[in-house]
């Protein structure tokens, strides 16, 4: 495969030097892309991916160690050459710090200059075989964990009176020893019994968001097991899942946290509270009997519906607040700001209630600004997916990011958009999977990798279930001819 290579530097004359000794005296290697600015050559170097990037050191805005310490992170398998009109130790020990191959001083000597080059195109060679290895460990490692995960989980099933064996699993699989709880999950829709391929899609889709385990169907139900370290996030976990076209249609109870010894116990509550639970939902044990799986404090509903502009629900929801006068003014308040933004309103609506009425005016009146209310949650919630849809990122970690709770979030963005928060990550990824197949830049398996998809399997399902192609028959369709 013909080596790429990035030249950057702020001299079109030097640039243009550098690239015709390279054509010269490397005829395999490919210039790539040039760039005049360190961020410039960030972006192209993440674009293009190169196996060697000729870094200047003093460019306009982002300077060239600036600019290799982000590409460490975005294109770590890229191997930098610094190249400097001044020899300073400093910047020289600072570059090399940063995993630059080589630091050339200019006017460059071209025998030096394609020393340099050959040698970096060798470590790139070995830093690409090294990456490949770990993925491919990684892939074994991964295809042996379903069969880990329901070890753990019949163990814990099972009664394992001490927790030894318990303790093997959790260690094997990553998690910490102390205790977990259970999670129940049924299919509602059609009275049919989950599936091998609920297991799978279940499995690939929690444990983007969230460490557990997931056993296999009995009974008609699928066991979920979590450590206690996940109890914060399961739930926004379970609904990024159950919104996936193949898991539409499940109920999910969640029991109580157990030591490893009376995990079991766990179980047996998750699964008495599925009988009772709502069709359709994730709900909790403890909660079941009440009208709704997680009904929400009135505060926590009033402040909610102001974040997103509704004046009407925040009113009822304030109107339902305990008879605390200072709780409902600080709540007030809150309402009247995140509303009208005006500090005249919050000061308006705390007179009120401390007069015994309600604050209507500070309420209801107000105009909600740029990026304010539920459009404007929406916009941040779509340009936090664009931002971070490489990452690993669920449902509540966007949730935070915009201010509201994931279930609100949900909520929020199917009543504008008509599209569930897994819908909006999906299309986007396999949009960007697209581009990255056409280009030719990358290998069916990194594209997966690069737009999120950590499992190959999932990212092939996934991209046909859009597109209707497997990533490979939709490259070949593009032109491709080396997959």
């Amino acid at each position: 495969m013909t080596a790429k290579i990035f030249i950057a530097d702020d001299e079109r004359p030097v640039i243009d030097g550098v690239a015709a000794a390279i054509r010269k005296r490397l005829p395999d290697a490919d210039i790539c892309g040039t760039a005049g600015t360190g961020r410039d050559a960030v972006d192209g170097a993440v674009r293009e991916r190169p196996d060697v990037i000729l870094m200047d050191v003093r460019m306009p805005g982002m300077n060239g160690l600036e600019a290799l310490r982000e590409l460490r992170s975005s294109a770590p398998e890229t191997v930098p050459i610094l190249l400097t009109a001044y020899e300073r130790f400093d910047v020289a020990k600072e570059a090399f710090g940063l995993g630059v191959y080589d630091y050339l001083v200019k006017p460059v000597d071209q025998d030096r200059l394609v020393e340099a080059i050959r040698g970096a195109l060798d470590a790139a060679a070995a830093r690409k075989a090294e990456a490949a290895r770990a993925r491919n460990a990684i892939e074994a490692l991964e295809s042996r964990r379903p069969l880990v995960e329901e070890g753990l989980v019949y163990a814990a099933l099972s009664g394992d009176s001490g927790g030894a064996r318990i303790l093997d699993y959790l260690s094997a699989l990553g998690f910490g020893p102390e205790g977990g709880d259970f999670v129940a999950v049924r299919r509602s829709d059609s009275g049919r019994r989950p599936s091998d391929d609920d297991e799978r899609a279940l499995r690939a889709s929690l444990g983007y968001h969230a460490a557990c385990a997931v056993g296999a169907p009995a009974c008609g139900v699928i066991p979920v097991f979590y450590p206690e370290s996940e109890s914060a996030s399961i739930e926004g976990a379970l609904l990024t899942a159950l919104q996936e076209p193949e898991l539409r249609g499940m109920t999910a109870n969640i029991g109580t946290c157990r030591p490893r010894d009376r995990l079991a116990e766990a179980w047996r509550e998750a699964l008495a509270g599925l009988a009772r639970a709502t069709d359709g939902s994730v709900s909790h044990s403890r909660s079941i009997g009440v009208a709704t799986p997680r009904s929400r404090e009135p505060l926590q509903a009033a402040l909610e519906a102001a974040t997103v502009g509704d004046a009407a629900a925040a009113s009822a929801a304030w109107a339902a607040l305990p008879d605390d006068r200072l709780l409902r003014a600080a709540a007030a308040g809150a309402i009247a700001w995140s509303l009208r933004h005006d500090p005249e309103a919050v000061v308006e609506a705390a007179a009120a209630v401390s007069e015994g009425a309600a604050p209507r005016a500070a309420f209801n009146s107000g105009k909600p600004g740029s990026g304010y209310g539920a459009t404007g949650r929406v916009a941040d919630a779509l340009r936090c997916i664009e931002e971070r849809y490489a990452e690993q990122i669920s449902l509540e970690d966007v949730a935070t990011q915009v201010g509201l709770s994931a279930t609100h979030l949900s909520r929020v963005l199917s009543n504008e958009t008509g599209k569930s928060f897994i819908e909006h990550l999906s299309d986007y990824r396999i949009a960007r999977a697209k581009a990255e197949l056409a280009s030719g830049r990358m290998s069916v398996k990194e594209v997966g990798a690069a737009v999120g998809y950590l499992d190959p399997n999932y990212f092939s399902r996934a991209f046909k279930r859009v597109t209707g192609l497997t990533p490979s028959d939709y490259a070949k369709s593009a032109g491709r001819g080396d997959i």
